[in-house]
């Protein structure tokens, strides 16, 4: 089933005809009926050349986007909102509670933490030193960046002054008395360490004196010492006499005496393994005398690392203790930044209806009104054996009720067919571009203008230049002469020609038209 709307090119047919044949009529009076010809004013156009867009009608409906109700960061009473339809733009106070006004920023990170000297570094600082940029608070060398230092607190002191927020002006009583009480813990530490403590090279000495105890209490007797460094001597000399490059070696091979010294140390290393299996485990057990050198070796290795790590701990101690000495100075002077003094959107907000209004008593995270952004598009709805006409990305006008076109693009068809009474549809969205430059609606009926057919390089005139031909067919009122202005004072039939031509695409008022016709012929109309 077809859309109706696209019964229009129909209506403008018929419209064709009724013209025409008016202008056919007026076009064939004699003289004597002049008075009649007079009653209709005409004036003249040139024929043009160009691309011709065949567009079909739809009905749209416009709505803003990202609708979504704006809640309140802290609790208490509201004692502001802007009236309902505000555009609230970057720099504006959303709402105030309990006087304390919350500012519309430009940003697409919620803020989520208190910002100050001691804050680590993060997009939510870059992205704050940059609203302060746009809100004119930094000096024109000023880059923004994720660090807050001293010149982001200076110029957010600056915007708190403006915005009438508590500022930070100097160190309170109980911030001095915080700084006082950490600077005399960090004082004790030091003075703790400075009375001496154990070096780690202590600590590893002890434990060498402890090893060389265990070793000597646990060796293996003198003959099993002695066959383990004859194996070692034997496997040495083995790996020399096997080196051809050696020239002591050359010499044995050439004397035919290497193979044998060879298999004489061989001999030998089997002999001193036999030695060593036999005296294994003599003398290896551990005596008093041993037992005691071990155990004062493990006592004084144990004390010296209990020492050392004593030191240690008061060494970390002593720099968290300093670390949270500075970060008080720092919190002392440092204007603060907290997530309840601005709210972060990528556009400029709509204010909607209220939920809560001035006097409200409203807990953390209370619905306040209803927001969009001022985002703006549109739906209609396409007969589904039609959707090839709509493609992603394609460009479409729409009129406004103002009657003002702007365009849009599609930006989302549904692949889902819904089914009515009607038909079968699918749904297409489309973004407004340059939503700021028009008025605002909010579920408004617009037309859709959807170009499904161009004709490229084509003559064409305004519809209402077409006559309606007796004998069917349509035809153009050519005058060939030269006119000062617009209005044609001329005798249609004897001034001008009928020159019949064959109609294409209806566009915007206009139409395609073929014959013997060129451009910049100029064409009688109807005023």
């Amino acid at each position: 089933m077809k859309n109706i709307f696209k019964l229009k090119n129909l209506y403008i047919l018929i419209a064709v005809l009724a013209l025409g044949y008016g202008g056919y009529y007026f076009g064939t009076q004699n003289t004597e009926s002049s008075t009649s010809n007079k009653t209709l004013e005409l004036t003249t156009v040139a024929i043009q050349k160009g691309d011709l867009a065949k567009k079909e009608e739809y009905n749209g409906t416009l709505r803003q986007t990202d609708s979504k109700v704006l809640n309140s960061p802290m609790s208490g009473v509201v004692t502001y909102v802007p009236k309902e339809g505000t555009i609230i733009n970057f720099g504006e106070v959303l709402f105030a509670v309990d006087n304390k006004p919350v500012i519309l920023v430009e940003g697409a990170t919620p803020f989520y933490r208190t910002l100050d000297l001691n804050s680590d570094a993060g997009p939510d600082v870059l992205q704050l030193e940059e609203a302060l940029v746009f809100l004119g608070y930094a000096a024109e060398d000023f880059v923004p960046d994720e660090t807050f230092d001293e010149t982001t607190s200076n110029m957010l002191n600056a915007l708190y002054v403006d915005y009438k927020i508590d500022t930070k002006s100097e160190v309170t009583p109980a911030e001095q008395v915080a700084i006082n009480l950490k600077k005399t813990e960090v004082e004790n530490i030091e003075e703790t360490i400075s009375d001496g403590g154990t070096t780690l090279a202590q600590v590893n000495d002890k434990k060498k004196k402890l090893d060389d105890a265990k070793e000597a209490a646990t060796e293996e007797s003198a003959a099993w010492k002695a066959a383990d460094t004859a194996i070692e001597n034997a496997e040495q000399s083995i790996t020399l006499l096997k080196d051809d490059t050696n020239p002591q070696t050359k010499e044995k091979i050439a004397n035919n005496t290497r193979d044998s010294e060879i298999e004489d140390l061989e001999q030998e290393i089997e002999k001193q393994k036999r030695i060593k299996d036999l005296e294994k485990g003599k003398e290896s057990g551990i005596d008093a005398t041993e037992a005691l050198a071990i155990e004062t070796a493990q006592k004084a290795y144990d004390d010296t690392l209990k020492s050392y790590n004593d030191g240690v701990d008061q060494a970390a101690e002593l720099a968290k203790a300093k670390e949270e000495l500075e970060e008080l100075k720092l919190a002392s002077k440092s204007e603060t930044f907290s997530p309840t003094n601005a709210y972060a959107s990528e556009t400029p907000l709509i204010v909607g209806s209220y939920v809560n209004d001035v006097g409200s008593a409203v807990a953390l995270n209370s619905p306040l009104y209803n927001i969009s952004s001022i985002g703006i598009e549109v739906v209609f709805q396409v007969d589904a054996t039609d959707q090839e006409t709509v493609s992603l990305g394609d460009s479409v006008e729409i009129e406004l009720p103002t009657d003002e076109r702007v365009p849009t693009v599609i930006t989302f068809i549904d692949q889902v067919v819904t089914q009515t009474q009607a038909g079968e549809f699918i749904e297409v969205t489309l973004e407004v571009l340059n939503p700021e430059e028009i008025e605002a609606y909010d579920q408004a009926p617009v037309k859709v203008f959807v170009i499904t057919e161009i004709s490229e390089n084509v003559l064409y005139v305004p519809v209402n230049a077409l006559l309606a031909l007796a004998e069917g067919g349509y035809a153009l009122e050519v005058y060939d002469g030269v006119l000062d202005t617009g209005t044609f004072e001329g005798e249609s039939g004897v001034d001008t020609n009928y020159v019949a031509v064959e109609i294409g695409v209806f566009t915007d008022g206009f139409v395609e038209v073929k014959g013997n016709i060129s451009e910049g012929q100029i064409v009688v109309v109807p005023r």
